[in-house]
């Protein structure tokens, strides 16, 4: 609808370049990025500042530039536009038939339906999303939740629009803080941590840890046996390290009943004493010994060293010691050196196999899988992805900048060019930090976060609907709790740090997930007390009202939303484009009656309307992972 009336605009506006023969200045990219929606609906429905980009090199005021173009355009020949305009200072102002908008809009809501806003230009391509990875010593914090749910929205974005999704979620569990609560474990550490009934295993082991790690700090010598507890993880084979699995995989198992909870689902759980254990970096290793651009340094500070040359890349060319070690002197591999073979992994650039198994059945009823020591199923559809999206801090910016340069060291730029780092800020309560490490996550690990979230939920449910079976209240209270999390922290740019206000984030009247699901409930009330599914033919001509023309612009704008916010990596565009549908639709609502609406033809306009903003709002929170409770 709108993806086609851009299309055809941009193509017009290209033409009109050709015919007045300077085509060469400009190209379809940048006339299709010229295009926007104004901000006041008065100055169009789309709008384009292609003169401006181009004026100089012609040495024309730019609205010279934009009438020559429009007197080459014939409104007519575009679908929905019934007029074009320029503006000053050189803008090209496009406006749609409302008539027609409102027409086709209701036609194709009422006829795709839950499908309303699916793109398929993922073309079936398969997209891998790597998110959550938190160290399987203690629960998931609410920095986490936002990793796992900007991952979880992103991933619904690319199902969305076409892809075929894996969803995988990679613990470390080699690393020194599951080896400081293996050791804790085996010194009998975590007998003088009782565990208090209805306490969640994941929270009692990061007391554990945070126990053990005080204890070192005191007797700095005791690192040692930490040391040879690590030794023993890494060999495998032995008793330490079957320990240290099913430590850490009791630890995963509590944590996902907290993703669980926060409806995040995953396809596979990736060990890192498994991909050890494949062969999968001793593959690696070969690969980029045969390549010129990884090489062993002989002399200078990395002398004895692996190193990738990134000093050979162009983006690299100015920086101070740009080159990277991949293994020290003493053989160790660096941190980097494991991520290049499972990134080369994900991208099925290896051809060492991994072993799985299942694990469970999940709350979507799909099974989730599990690599492993021992080989269960031969699973070959995981990974061989095209494009890689890790959903990490911005903390390790360099690192994963050094991943896709490392990658494209060896050859491979499509597959640099599709890993993609979706960075993103910490979460803040009340300006405290936290840590893991000193054991004062206490109270801003997720569980506790929900927690507070449904307290305050559980009040304002309790104070609409006071009748109802107390089991009812709780039900609600818990998916206002979890949509209010969930929007909370996808609302927010991953440019920015997030502040975390319990009683904003509950807030039934304002830019929040109780807000946008009210919405969406206030809708099918109405059409529930109607009783009946609405028609969409109705008389277009009576929903004249100014904030009927609005929201209906709005709804129109859906597809291009969910496209914009999928290419982007950008689930904030969305959540915004919902609260403003939300927002739209209230207006609407407050100042027009639907079911004492003047007269039958009026009533069934709006109430076509309300169904068509009723479904744009579920399929939006849909992909937010907002589940729209029956009642608030």
């Amino acid at each position: 609808m709108l993806k086609e009336t851009r299309e055809k605009i941009i193509e017009a506006i290209c033409n009109a370049f050709q015919s007045l023969g300077i085509e060469k200045a400009v190209s379809t990219e940048e006339v299709s990025s010229s295009l926007e929606q104004p901000p006041d609906p008065k100055l169009g429905n789309l709008s384009s500042s292609i003169a401006f980009r181009i004026s100089k090199s012609l040495k024309r005021k730019p609205i010279d530039v934009a009438q020559q173009v429009v007197e080459k355009i014939k409104a007519s020949e575009l679908p929905l536009v019934q007029k074009i305009e320029v503006a000053p200072p050189g803008y090209i102002n496009f406006y749609f038939d409302d008539l027609k908008l409102t027409e086709t809009v209701m036609k194709r809501v009422f006829t795709e339906g839950g499908a309303y806003g699916r793109l398929n230009f993922g073309n079936g391509e398969k997209v891998l999303v790597e998110h959550t990875a938190v160290n399987p010593t203690k629960p998931l914090h609410i920095g986490h939740l936002r990793n796992a749910i900007l991952g979880d929205v992103v991933v619904n974005l690319h199902k969305n629009c076409g892809w075929k999704v894996e969803i995988q979620n990679f613990i470390d569990d080699l690393g020194r803080q599951v080896g400081v609560l293996v050791w804790a474990f085996l010194n009998n550490i975590h007998l003088e941590v009782p565990r208090e009934k209805d306490t969640k295993l994941d929270f009692w082991y990061g007391l554990i840890y945070a126990r053990a790690a005080q204890l070192l700090k005191e007797k700095p010598e005791l690192e040692k046996e930490v040391d040879e507890v690590m030794r023993h993880m890494e060999k495998g084979g032995n008793e330490t390290a079957d320990f240290s699995r099913h430590l850490s995989e009791m630890c995963v198992e509590s944590n996902l009943e907290t993703t669980t909870r926060a409806n995040i689902p995953y396809n596979l759980l990736v060990w890192e004493s498994d991909i050890a254990r494949s062969k999968i970096w001793d593959e690696t290793l070969k690969k980029l010994e045969k390549s010129e651009n990884f090489v062993w340094e002989t002399e200078g500070e990395y002398k004895g060293c692996f190193v990738a040359k990134f000093s050979r890349l162009e983006e690299f060319k100015d920086k101070k010691n740009p080159d990277k070690v991949i293994i020290r002197s003493n053989g160790i591999p660096t941190y980097i050196a494991h991520d290049i073979a499972y990134q080369l992994w994900k991208f099925g650039k290896l051809r060492t196999r991994m072993k799985y198994r299942p694990w469970n059945t999940q709350f979507n009823k799909q099974e989730l899988w599990t690599t492993a020591p021992t080989l269960s199923k031969d699973n070959t559809e995981f990974a061989n992805a095209k494009k890689v999206i890790n959903v990490i801090g911005y903390e390790q910016e360099y690192l994963q900048q050094a991943l896709k340069s490392s990658i494209k060291l060896l050859g491979y730029e499509e597959e640099a060019k599709n890993s993609i780092h979706l960075s993103y800020k910490h979460v803040k309560l009340a300006e405290e930090r936290f840590s893991g490490r000193e054991g004062n996550w206490v109270g801003y690990h997720a569980d506790a976060v929900i927690n507070q979230t449904l307290i305050r939920a559980y009040t304002q449910v309790s104070k609409n609907l006071p009748d109802i079976p107390e089991l009812e209240k709780r039900e609600l209270a818990e998916i206002i709790a979890v949509g209010a999390v969930r929007f909370w922290l996808i609302k927010f740019s991953t440019e920015q740090t997030i502040i975390f206000d319990f009683d904003k984030v509950t807030n039934f009247d304002g830019e929040t997930g109780p807000y946008i699901q009210y919405a969406a409930v206030r809708a099918q009330s109405i059409l529930e007390k109607f009783g009946k599914k609405p028609t969409p033919k109705i008389k277009p001509e009576k929903l004249n009202d100014e904030r009927e023309k609005t929201l209906i612009q709005h709804i129109v704008q859906f597809p291009e939303i969910i496209k914009t916010a999928t290419e982007q990596f950008k689930p904030h565009i969305l959540a915004e484009y919902t609260y403003q549908l939300a927002l739209k639709f209230s207006k609407f609502y407050e100042s027009q009656p639907v079911l004492a609406a003047e007269d039958i033809e009026t009533k069934n306009a709006r109430l076509a309307l309300v169904y068509i903003t009723k479904q744009t709002l579920e399929n939006a929170l849909k992909i937010l992972g907002i589940q729209v409770p029956p009642k608030m």
